[in-house]
């Protein structure tokens, strides 16, 4: 589910729709992936799998341009077959819960204009709890440069620090199994150290309405190597293209209809890099709502 929370950059700026200096909201982004190659797309659209990340967040303003928040999160999966072609039950689960520091405006450098968030997750889903993760830190930067009336050029930034008790950790969960209960690839994994997501984005807006938000970049994770389980470390390299349409019917809820394509660089069993597979494509609806 990483990818799907690492889609989260569109935020409704709270003191623009509330007088009051505390609030909530809610967050969601529902999302599909395409079929691997060589399986079957169902006949029905409703037999497949939908994964959701989603979160209840209490904001306290701070001032005219800052807020705090507390955010509640969940992991979220319809009954259905996934993009391996297994049918898998529904499940819900925590996630990591986690505070956040947003400023919508840290000033111009230039004509650029800044914004950033800064969180803090605690290890309260079952996967860092699996990993014994201390806790990730995410800095967030935004550096907008207006084109013209109805478009900008951003940049944005997303380096990931994980604080680890342990190089690496048994990933029982995420590995499928045979009929007699042996994993079908080795389930130890190696920690992340780093993480980094940066890309640069046109918001092209059409009306007030609707704003088409073509992106491209690069994203990159760092691993730890375990000498107790001679596993090597690692540094995985993505190019992460997508395309949203941002809807705005209300002032106080938004919609964004999305597609991404990752598609890893380097050796991948020496095969030669391919561009925008369809296996790797992925399609999504997150929702942005201000709740009182």
């Amino acid at each position: 589910m990483a990818s799907l929370m690492d889609q989260e950059a569109s935020v409704i700026s709270l003191g623009e729709v509330k007088k009051s200096n505390f609030s909530t909201s809610f967050f969601s982004i529902i999302s599909i992936n395409n079929m691997k190659q060589g399986k079957d797309q169902p006949q029905h659209l409703y037999e497949r799998l939908f994964d959701s990340y989603e979160y209840l967040s209490v904001n306290y303003k701070l001032n005219a341009d800052s807020k705090a928040s507390l955010r509640l999160p969940f992991l979220m999966s319809t009954a259905g077959i996934n993009e391996y072609g297994d049918q898998k039950p529904s499940k819900i689960a925590l996630s990591d819960i986690h505070f956040a520091y947003s400023n919508y405006d840290l000033g111009y450098i230039g004509d650029i204009d800044l914004a950033g968030n800064i969180k803090l997750f605690l290890p309260t889903s079952a996967y860092s709890q699996a990993a014994k993760t201390i806790a990730k830190l995410r800095f967030e930067g935004f550096f907008e440069w207006q084109l013209g009336r109805n478009s900008s050029l951003e940049y944005v930034v997303k380096p990931d620090i994980f604080f680890q008790s342990q190089t690496a950790y048994f990933n029982a969960e995420d590995i499928p199994q045979y009929e007699d209960g042996t994993f079908m690839r080795d389930p130890r994994s190696t920690n992340k150290q780093f993480s980094l997501e940066h890309y640069l984005q046109l918001n092209w807006s059409f009306n007030k309405y609707l704003t088409l938000t073509p992106k491209i970049g690069v994203s990159e994770d760092w691993y730890y190597a375990s000498a107790a389980e001679q596993l090597e470390g690692g540094h995985v390299t993505k190019c992460r293209a997508g395309l949203g349409l941002l809807i705005k019917p209300l002032r106080r809820v938004n919609f964004t209809l999305g597609v991404q394509n990752d598609t890893l660089l380097g050796s991948n069993r020496g095969n030669d890099i391919a561009f925008f597979q369809p296996e790797n494509t992925q399609y999504s609806l997150m929702t942005n709502a201000f709740i009182f």
